[in-house]
């Protein structure tokens, strides 16, 4: 009778081990902004972290064609105090709104469960280009996986600008 007992409880315990549920993401990429760093006038590094549901994130090295999947859309604060596209500063400019760009390395996991979440560390060169007259500025910030999927928008925090 004992040997029986011992017997369910290991076979319970065994049941309960391999029921681990696996996490379930949408396919589409879902990000939070973590932290805006800068190192003296041209360089930062942006961290956001990510939730990825089908594991298709990054850009393969030497892959020339596809277009990069980590943008930074460049904002100033106007005298209204409201931020505003780099274009919006003279309408009369022929200035496209100022995006800065990152390509993530090649992340999907190998086997079926193809799942990601984690950080990403953008190493950015950044220009010493500012709204002139302004000193306050933030990045919005959006995630593109491979598939196409493109995630939620976030917001840095603001940057002083000295």
């Amino acid at each position: 009778m004992k040997l029986v007992k011992y017997i369910f409880i290991l076979f319970s315990l065994t049941i309960l081990i391999s029921c681990v549920k696996e996490k379930d993401f949408p396919p589409e990429p879902k990000i939070e902004f973590v932290q805006y760093v800068k190192y003296g006038l041209d360089s930062a590094d942006c961290i956001i972290s990510f939730t990825d549901g089908d594991g298709d994130i990054g850009i393969a090295e030497g892959d020339a064609t596809t277009p990069d999947d980590f943008k930074m859309k460049y904002l100033y604060k106007g005298t209204d105090n409201l931020f505003h596209p780099f274009d919006a500063i003279d309408s009369t400019a022929a200035m496209d709104t100022l995006f800065y760009s990152y390509r993530v390395p090649y992340l999907t996991p190998d086997g079926q469960y193809k799942a990601l979440t984690g950080d990403i560390v953008a190493k950015l060169r950044v220009p010493p280009l500012y709204a002139p007259g302004h000193t306050v500025v933030k990045f919005e910030i959006t995630l593109t996986d491979r598939a196409g999927h493109r995630s939620n928008v976030v917001t840095s925090n603001e940057i002083t600008i000295p």
